[in-house]
């Protein structure tokens, strides 16, 4: 049977709004609060990274090794950065008119479904960071070779971009709270995104001589970018964080000085 948009939207409406969710219930606002067209970003990213490493796993076992990291990128990420988010968000997400249980421009996620999305972050977070060790364990099986950063780094950039999917959002921290570090974590996640990319393509073909340096300028400025146009983003919520008593960049600099 196909549904048409109203049916839609009514049907993610009555999840949303159940006082006592069921499972599949659940399973829809997971699915809306990870905000599908988002979903590409983190391959897109990966992708990229593979590029700029200037080599590119060619055996069918480092294929199929890049694709469940690229998987784990795609819908799991998602529901660490946006489902944390959007839990710790409830409040001012309430006062922000772009927001709504329908919006593509994310959701309001009632607190009946945050249990449930925390605890899928949880496993998604353990999933990722297991898929990550996978590089390191394929270049070294059968062969000896001593540990070092390079060989380790897949696993490191996946765990550092799966907890700064956490702190950004989560309390204690709550990095989206202090100005400038904001727009700069989002310059982080983006370029260890790309990272994990280069460092996986390079340990998947036992190249591990390799340092920073050897990342194109492009990769540096890729994260600039996009400190930068969460500082021009952050302005269209800056009413809503205002009324809610949340500081980022825009609250704190004012919408005007960050046009």
């Amino acid at each position: 049977m196909v549904m048409n948009y109203g049916a839609i939207t009514s049907y993610i409406s009555s999840a949303a709004l159940a006082p006592k969710p069921t499972v599949r219930q659940h399973f829809v606002m997971l699915l809306k609060s990870s905000r599908p067209p988002g979903w590409t970003f983190g391959p897109i990213l990966y992708g990229i990274g593979v590029i700029y490493s200037g080599i590119i796993p060619n055996s069918i076992g480092a294929l199929a090794i890049s694709a469940f990291q690229i998987v784990t990128l795609s819908f799991p990420l998602c529901i660490i950065v946006f489902g944390i988010n959007d839990i710790h968000d409830y409040k001012s997400d309430l006062l922000n008119p772009r927001k709504s249980v329908t919006s593509l421009e994310g959701t309001i996620l009632p607190p009946a479904h945050h249990d449930f999305v925390r605890k899928a972050a949880i496993a998604c977070s353990v999933g990722i960071i297991m898929v990550s060790m996978i590089p390191s364990f394929y270049i070294t099986s059968g062969t000896k070779v001593e540990p070092s950063l390079q060989l380790n780094s897949p696993i490191l950039s996946t765990a550092g971009l799966v907890a700064l999917g956490w702190v950004y959002s989560a309390p204690p921290l709550r990095l989206k709270e202090i100005p400038i570090i904001d727009s700069i974590s989002n310059g982080v996640i983006v370029w260890l995104s790309c990272f994990i990319g280069f460092s996986s393509a390079r340990v998947l073909t036992g190249n591990l001589n390799w340092g920073l340096a050897d990342i194109p300028a492009k990769g540096y400025i890729l994260g600039l970018v996009t400190a930068s146009v969460h500082a021009l983003g952050a302005a269209a919520d800056v009413e809503a964080d205002i009324a809610a008593g949340q500081r980022t960049i825009a609250t704190q600099i004012g919408e005007g000085d960050v046009h």
